[in-house]
């Protein structure tokens, strides 16, 4: 699936990928619309087909891959909290930028759960759904997500517009972040310290020293360095 983006500017200030912060700086009027040759068009003339999570992830993938540079890493499915809980896509540079994706066939159950683990990794946080859940999300998801719109043009294109934009997080959770670390890694950290940890402690007991011992912004600073720098593993 292929798709061509084409970004239309309505007034004198435009839009931008901040990537000092990893994360999407948008200002008013500004629509970003991801065209797809080969959308669905096997609806009934008159209605439009339904947007797959698929299409959706595509055209998100598109959007954020023509804004990338060498300092950042683009990864589907992140792993969080001891895999409790999963992204669909993050962005990982000197901030944790999540994406959450919400097509017009999925639904919100469990999405709460989501919510708080999602609160206590990222930076910044941006839900993408379809329009058919939009007032959904808005009286669901805290007020200081941001939020994009999924819609099918008429001539058949995925539309991803800006509805709403991020605030930075304020929930985030020393433990969750820690936990984001294999044990070798957690221990790599505690060995810039020169802490005194047992050598058997477990990963759990590793997590618990860090988020005790070492400031948000370190803990931060250090799952962003080392996500950027471990192996891709499909998901």
């Amino acid at each position: 699936m292929r798709f061509i983006a084409k970004v239309f500017d309505f007034g004198d200030v435009i839009g931008h990928f901040n990537w000092r912060r990893a994360c999407f700086s948008w200002h008013s009027w500004h629509n970003t619309c991801m065209r797809n040759p080969k959308a669905n068009t096997s609806a009934e003339p008159g209605h439009k087909a339904q947007i797959s999570e698929r299409e959706i992830r595509d055209a998100l993938l598109m959007l954020l891959s023509e804004s990338s540079n060498d300092g950042v890493r683009i990864q589907e499915e992140l792993r969080l909290e001891r895999g409790s809980a999963r992204i669909d896509v993050a962005v990982i540079g000197s901030s944790l930028v999540g994406y959450e994706i919400k097509s017009d066939a999925d639904t919100f159950a469990r999405f709460a759960n989501q919510i708080h683990a999602y609160n206590r990794i990222f930076d910044e946080i941006h839900l993408v759904c379809g329009e058919r859940h939009l007032e959904a999300a808005k009286a669901t998801i805290p007020s200081w997500w941001g939020i994009f719109v999924a819609r099918r043009a008429d001539d058949g294109d995925v539309v991803i517009s800006l509805v709403r934009a991020a605030n930075p997080n304020s929930r985030q959770d020393s433990f969750s972040l820690a936990s984001m670390l294999w044990r070798d890694e957690a221990l790599a950290m505690i060995d810039t310290a020169t802490a005194n940890v047992p050598k058997k402690a477990s990963s759990h007991m590793l997590w618990e020293h860090i988020a005790s011992t070492f400031s948000l912004e370190a803990i931060r600073s250090t799952v962003s360095h080392t996500l950027l720098r471990r192996p891709l593993t499909p998901f």
